[in-house]
């Protein structure tokens, strides 16, 4: 008499196509998992490499005018940005800025906080925040500009500019007027900062 003859038959399963299929599947989620990984990455990283600059030439405004003592100051004023090279946007070649603030300066010191608005030759805008720090670099007094575009194209990005307002302190800051106007180029950089 036989022990086995109640035991019911062992059928060979084959396994591998169901471990071919499970492996198939667990490389498919990596990949997916890694693509969606490196996907903001990449957006992020050209983000950051992309930069704007223009060159031009800036007349503002001085009320009340400059003088050497300190004082509080508003300016406004224009600049045509007639050179622009964008590699975040290359349908950017040109713009017009216009720009005001208000601070405690003189004809070669101080600050001031405004803002700043960038129409590009593509039709599109940029608004952006400025400090400047009114100083002498040797004999000539510049602008140091920087901020943060707030509002349209290139939200979010940082941006510096130079303005030079002049070579040699113009007689007017003597006076008690003082000085109600200055032209001088201006310079321009947005991202990567």
């Amino acid at each position: 008499m036989s022990i086995l003859k109640g035991v019911p038959p062992v059928v060979p399963v084959s396994r591998g196509p169901r471990l071919a299929g499970t492996a198939i599947g667990g490389v498919a989620l990596l990949v997916a998992t890694f693509a969606a990984m490196l996907v903001p990455a990449a957006t992020g990283a050209r983000a950051a490499i992309g930069t704007t600059k223009c060159t031009g030439s800036q007349a503002v405004t001085y009320t009340p005018g400059l003088t050497d003592q300190p004082r509080e100051v508003t300016v406004s004023g224009t600049a045509p940005l007639l050179d622009c090279v964008s590699t975040s946007d290359p349908t950017i070649f040109q713009a017009t800025s216009t720009f005001s603030a208000t601070g405690t300066f003189s004809c070669t010191s101080g600050t001031r906080a405004g803002s700043r608005k960038i129409t590009w030759n593509n039709g599109n805008t940029s608004t952006l925040s400025s400090t400047s720090t009114v100083s002498l670099n040797d004999a000539e007094t510049v602008v140091l500009i920087k901020g943060v575009v707030v509002d349209g194209e290139f939200k979010g990005a940082r941006w510096t500019g130079t303005f030079a307002m002049f070579g040699t302190k113009p007689l007017a800051c003597l006076t008690t007027q003082g000085l109600a106007g200055v032209s001088g180029p201006l310079t321009l950089s947005i991202g990567s900062l």
